[in-house]
């Protein structure tokens, strides 16, 4: 799948637009350009007992697999705002600050019939002590998911990382990198 071509120039209306290099569209009348710049994204690798808290995919791309809270950044907004933001909107969680950075992947982001490469960061917290777990309950419970967002959560264990259904590539890189940071730092 390659980015939905664009047929009229938006400047002069031209018939005609060709896409070049993988990276931009170029009409050969008025010489207007068009790059289709790379997509950010932020997404929080929430750490629990015994494994890493992810959500279960309400909406494609994608659907029904397995991902951290995160989303697009939004413009002039800072990346770990982003991922802080998308935290309370997806799960209903107010992450802790500061957010530790684990490192940036690329990834294909396939909606609507367009591609859209994107730049996915991501960062990591300690997920805080739910009061039910206090009490011996479920570790997933009082979260409030958007529906449109999560259909449910998920802890994937620590070991079972490398296998679990994730819907990009780039959030199973993030979180196997994670796990790397954790092993060294255990060592020293």
């Amino acid at each position: 799948m390659s980015p939905a071509p664009f047929r009229f120039c938006p400047r002069c209306g031209n018939d005609g637009c060709l896409y070049h290099d993988r990276k931009y569209w170029r009409c050969e009348a008025c010489g207007f350009t068009y790059y289709h710049n790379v997509a950010s994204s932020a997404s929080v690798i929430l750490e629990t007992e015994g494994g890493l808290l992810t959500i279960v995919r309400a909406k494609e791309p994608r659907a029904g697999y397995l991902s951290f809270p995160g989303g697009f950044v939004d413009p002039d907004e800072r990346a770990e705002d982003a991922a802080i933001r998308e935290c309370r909107e997806e799960i209903g969680l107010d992450v802790a600050v500061p957010l530790r950075f684990v490192g940036s992947w690329p990834n294909d982001y396939a909606y609507g019939d367009v591609l859209y490469k994107t730049c996915d960061l991501y960062f990591s917290a300690r997920l805080p002590p739910r009061p039910n777990q206090a009490r011996g309950g479920d570790a997933l419970g009082g979260f409030r998911l958007d529906p449109g967002e999560a259909s449910s959560l998920r802890v994937v264990p620590f070991e079972a990382v490398a296998d679990a259904p994730f819907a990009f590539e780039s959030a199973r890189r993030a979180a196997l990198a994670w796990l790397d940071m954790r092993r060294i730092e255990s060592t020293q």
